[in-house]
Order: structure tokens, then sequence, then C-alpha cells
């Protein structure tokens, strides 16, 4: 169990600093933790992002998931770019959804968890 929620402040820490790095300010987290999912959405204040910057978002967001890249994953986050982190958080996820409208940008992923981690 311990390692699911450390897996999943990772993901959270990963989206948030992108949004920093976006130039985001005003933010605020909601997890929704079930027994075999975690839902994380991050929500900010972000003026002038681009089609091709939220485009961009959902890609790396989007990258399949990679359960065998997981152990790994500790490792490589935090000695990449920003986009190299993210990416990293995109493989680690099942689904994700970006969405800008009126400055404000909601990202919202969902990590299926395996049972025998519950």
């Amino acid at each position: 169990m311990k390692m699911r929620y450390e897996k999943n402040i990772r993901i959270l820490t990963d989206i948030l600093g992108h949004f920093f790095y976006l130039g985001g300010c005003h933010f605020t987290t909601d997890i929704k933790m079930a027994p075999h999912s975690t839902e994380l959405t991050v929500t900010g204040r972000i003026k002038d992002l681009s089609s091709a910057q939220v485009d961009h978002l959902k890609r790396l967001l989007s990258i399949p998931r990679q359960k065998d890249m997981e152990q790994n994953y500790w490792n490589l986050s935090g000695e990449e770019e920003i986009d190299g982190e993210l990416s990293l958080a995109g493989m680690m996820v099942d689904t994700a959804e970006v969405t800008y409208d009126g400055n404000l940008l909601i990202v919202r992923v969902e990590r299926y968890e395996e049972k025998e981690s519950i």
C-alpha cells in the first residue's frame, strides 16, 4: 500500500512541476482513491496557452502505461527535463484528460491498481 501512495505522490508532483513550468498559479489538487484505482486532478490558472502547448501536454500524458517501467521510474524522475518527467508520469497512468478553457488548465489522470497491491 505504501508504494501505491508514493507512486501517486510522484505523479502528482510531476504534473504540478509542469504547471509551474507553464507559468501557472493558484493550483488545486484533488485525489480520489478507490479500492482499485486512483484519480488525480490538478487545476490551475495559466495565461495564454496555445493549442499546440495543450496538445503537447496531452501527448506527454497519453503515452501508453508501461508497468514494467514502474520500478525504474524512481531512478529516472527528477533527472530529466520537465517534458521528460511528464512523459514518465504518462507511462505510470492508464488514462489522461487535459482541458484548457478561459485560462483554466485541468489535468485529470487515473491509475488502475493491481489487485495484489491493495
